[in-house]
């Protein structure tokens, strides 16, 4: 599974400025045998790590200390199954992280130096922007967060997800018909006016007061936050949603259709063309 450093550990690994600092950088490799290439890989990799250390003066009970926790990676299952996906590893006997990057991403190296080579890891990080994406429905509103390469369903408290729930009704207000019995001044003879319940109306005045209500909640989470937020739905629910929003990053095109049913790799794909197609307008 993707993973990238988290805010606190690009600062620790920013910071760290010790010296025999090991980086390693080992890009996908594709498997054409039944035994796992990559798992291959970073065995040879951590040989050559103990060559490379040991040639820069470090102790041997130093470099044990040092490939300790990469060596356990080995002996566990974190290739097993087959991810499509690069390794980078930072060690050292005082720290240790280990990530996994898109494929093909990254440079093969290996350093030794003071402090870690995070170059090619910022690199990949700054091409990949995150976002948020709210898919709208009357019953079953997410709210997501995502990238390039992943998205995954945010789970908010008090989060208003169905709108009946949310404001507390059973159903519809039932259909009926309102009679305006015209003025004596139209005459003897003249017909009632007979205006019927416009269900698209009360429809719309619930989702106002509906999408009023995930907005508050959404400002409350977003309010340190500043990463563009897309919407997702049926054409006549953005119009309604824009109306109430009072987020300053929410773009002005959304995802098209009801993306209930969508697989979560469609909606990572959609929702980054349209970023892409937003940064070259």
């Amino acid at each position: 599974m993707m993973k990238f450093p988290n805010k606190r550990e690009l600062k620790e690994l920013r910071a760290f400025n010790q010296p025999y600092s090991l980086s390693i950088y080992a890009p996908y490799i594709e498997p054409n045998v039944s035994s796992n290439p990559n798992r291959i890989e970073l065995k040879n990799l951590l040989r050559e790590s103990e060559t490379a250390l040991l040639s820069a003066g470090v102790t041997p009970k130093e470099i044990k200390k040092t490939l300790k926790p990469a060596k356990a990676l080995l002996e566990g299952r974190e290739f097993w199954p087959v991810h499509h996906e690069s390794l980078v590893l930072f060690a050292h006997p005082q720290l240790f992280y280990y990530y996994h990057l898109p494929s093909q991403s990254i440079p093969y190296m290996l350093t030794v130096e003071k402090g870690f080579n995070l170059q090619p890891l910022l690199m990949v990080m700054q091409a990949n922007k995150q976002y948020y994406v709210l898919a709208l429905s009357h019953k079953n509103v997410k709210f997501y967060k995502g990238d390039h390469y992943q998205i995954k369903q945010v789970y908010l408290n008090n989060f208003p997800s169905n709108m009946e729930e949310t404001l507390n009704v059973d159903e519809y207000p039932k259909a009926r018909e309102l009679h305006m019995i015209a003025p004596p001044s139209m005459g003897k003879g003249t017909e009632a006016y007979h205006g019927q319940y416009n269900v698209k109306e009360v429809d719309k005045a619930m989702l106002l007061e509906f999408f009023r209500r995930i907005n508050k909640r959404l400002q409350i989470f977003l309010q340190d936050k500043h990463l563009p937020i897309i919407l997702a739905g049926v054409d006549y629910l953005k119009p309604i949603y824009h109306q109430v929003n009072t987020s300053p990053n929410l773009i002005p095109n959304g995802i098209k259709g009801n993306t209930e049913h969508t697989k979560l790799d469609n909606l990572r794909d959609q929702a980054w063309k349209l970023l892409n197609q937003k940064k070259l307008k």
